[in-house]
């Protein structure tokens, strides 16, 4: 593919197609300094959409020619819109330019789990571990790993990570790992667990599932950790009523997280 001369103002950089956490500043000041010194770097990639010219990969050489006072800069033009430019972007970078961290990979993946116009197949289902893989140049296990630490509750991404509430006891601020919320703990019993749903949607599907053990203590104690006291009150609550008068807690109003 023969590369174009295209002026750095039809480049649009603003689609979500950058595949890294952040820009390298000191990779910039360098691809700059030898375009200065006359040194040809390799073309940039791009997709037209017939009216946008989408950036792909080279946002470090696209910012360098900025900064080196640039007005054009030569791409490898590629048919295609904003989607498949995204989706060229979390691979890109995997054999030549600055290096990926593992957060650039994270990235990558990510955004084939969650992007709007990105996250499902050309068959309208999400993408599998091992699509993903091979797209994003990772692997299955990395994948995986990435998947389970994304949860979507009632049609919004949700990160788990820690969250802060006062102790009940204490009264003093404490922390906890949320990304342990809606795994099931291991339960010295062959009792099944009973389990607290916390939601406000219409479907089980959307709803936040966690373990609850049937020790009266260790379940209180893990509701507390989990919603803090008056929402752990409020579940309590509604369990009681259903296991008591389940015709009533049909009419009651579930708790609401």
């Amino acid at each position: 593919m023969n590369a174009q001369a295209l002026k750095l103002s039809q480049l649009r950089i603003d689609g979500g197609t950058q595949p890294r956490v952040a820009i390298n500043e000191e990779a910039v000041a360098d691809y700059a300094e030898r375009l200065r010194e006359g040194v040809v770097l390799p073309p940039v990639v791009a997709f037209f959409d017939g009216v946008v010219y989408w950036l792909a990969d080279g946002f470090h050489r696209y910012h360098a020619h900025r900064r080196a006072g640039r007005d054009t800069i030569a791409v490898d033009v590629h048919d295609g819109g904003l989607r498949e430019a995204i989706l060229y972007s979390v691979g890109a970078n995997t054999e030549h330019g600055l290096r990926r961290t593992n957060e650039d990979k994270r990235k990558a993946v990510e955004t084939m789990l969650t992007h709007e116009i990105a996250s499902k197949d050309e068959q309208g289902k999400p993408w599998s571990d091992s699509s993903i893989a091979r797209q994003c140049k990772v692997t299955h296990p990395f994948v995986a790993k990435v998947r389970q630490t994304i949860h979507t509750c009632n049609g919004y991404k949700y990160e788990p990570q820690q969250r802060t509430f006062t102790h009940p006891k204490t009264g003093k601020p404490t922390t906890m790992n949320t990304a342990k919320i809606g795994k099931s703990r291991a339960i010295p019993s062959a009792r099944t667990p009973r389990s607290a749903v916390a939601c406000n949607a219409t479907t089980s599907e959307d709803c936040l599932t966690v373990a609850i053990p049937r020790n009266p203590k260790s379940a209180a104690r893990t509701l507390m950790d989990t919603f803090g006291l008056k929402d752990a009150v409020d579940i309590a609550e509604y369990v009681l009523l259903m296991a008591t008068d389940p015709q009533a807690a049909q009419s009651h109003s579930k708790p609401v997280l």
